[in-house]
């Protein structure tokens, strides 16, 4: 019997070390050195669903995107950042083109501002965030590789699926092709809680048809993909959330081409110099979400206004 239960701990045993051997072995598989390896596969933290326990009645977010002229006026990018600090939020989500060139300097700059919120960070890639836009600009991709991978390095995912007690929050990057992006959210349906609010965030809107136009270069900033291709492939999402806006917080509904119900539809973020700034405060609550608008009022030494350069 001794000898029995033995060899069955040591059978357990062999197959915990098999188990643990073929999981690193799997993630050691995708290890992309070009841009097509790249495009083909997942990272662990793309493919690994984030669960936070809240344990309260609501949940506050801040989010905003499309970020990168404030790096030219750090005074108010700094009063931006303590407007968001004042809502205590439990989550930031940046939407997108938080750099310009995409640079390493450019990168320590929003990781120092935001060092200090006391809350969860979250993001989802903008075209600028995910490549060099001077030269997609005049149509080439020679670094595009390394771009992407400056991104990675610094967030560590293009994708995410994060849940709590109130939604399941997808960040999804309409940089990539569609067939791309459509196999990342049937990758994660799985891993969805059928019961709670399904959330989509993204650095571009799904239901504008503004997309890339493979003959003009100067498109490439747009989404890789049209408005009537994507919606159909949406509805599970109850709320469609995009960071690039200009003027004031955005809301609205838009028809769901299947089912005919409808998304509600939130636009956040900021512009260029001149244009009122703002960030916008989402509260979930009983299946709800609130969306109010959060005014920045710059301090008396910024020229935001003037379009000076701080």
């Amino acid at each position: 019997m001794k000898s029995l239960r033995l060899l069955s701990i040591l059978v357990s045993i062999v197959f915990i070390l098999s188990s643990c051997s073929q999981n690193t072995i799997d993630k050691k598989e995708y290890n992309p050195t070009t841009l097509k390896e790249l495009h083909d596969g997942y990272y662990d933290e793309e493919l690994t669903p984030e669960l936070n326990k809240l344990n309260k009645d609501s949940v506050v977010i801040v989010t905003t995107g499309h970020l990168y002229p404030l790096l030219a006026y750090p005074h108010t990018y700094n009063a931006m950042v303590d407007s968001i600090i004042n809502q205590n939020p439990d989550y930031i989500f940046l939407l997108g083109d938080l750099v310009k060139d995409n640079t390493e300097s450019e990168w320590d700059s929003v990781f120092t501002k935001f060092s200090n919120t006391g809350a969860k960070i979250y993001y989802a890639p903008g075209n600028h965030d995910l490549n060099y836009h001077y030269e997609r600009w005049v149509g080439s991709r020679e670094h595009q590789y390394e771009a992407e991978m400056t991104y990675i390095n610094r967030i560590g995912y293009r994708y995410k699926l994060m849940k709590d007690e109130f939604a399941n929050y997808m960040f999804l990057n309409p940089n990539d092709s569609i067939d791309r992006f459509l196999n990342y959210i049937d990758l994660m349906k799985p891993h969805w809680d059928d019961n709670k609010l399904m959330l989509f965030f993204a650095s571009q809107s799904m239901w504008h048809n503004k997309h890339q136009i493979i003959e003009d270069n100067h498109t490439w900033m747009n989404k890789a993909f049209t408005r009537d291709e994507i919606l159909p492939h949406l509805e599970d999402f109850d709320y469609l959330i995009h960071g690039d806006w200009g003027g004031k917080l955005y809301e609205g509904f838009w028809p769901k081409p299947i089912s005919g119900g409808r998304y509600k539809v939130i636009a956040v973020g900021n512009r260029m110099p001149g244009d009122s700034l703002y960030v916008a405060r989402l509260v979930i609550k009983d299946d709800v979400i609130k969306a109010t608008s959060i005014k920045i009022v710059p301090p008396e030494n910024s020229t935001w206004f003037t379009k000076k350069k701080d």
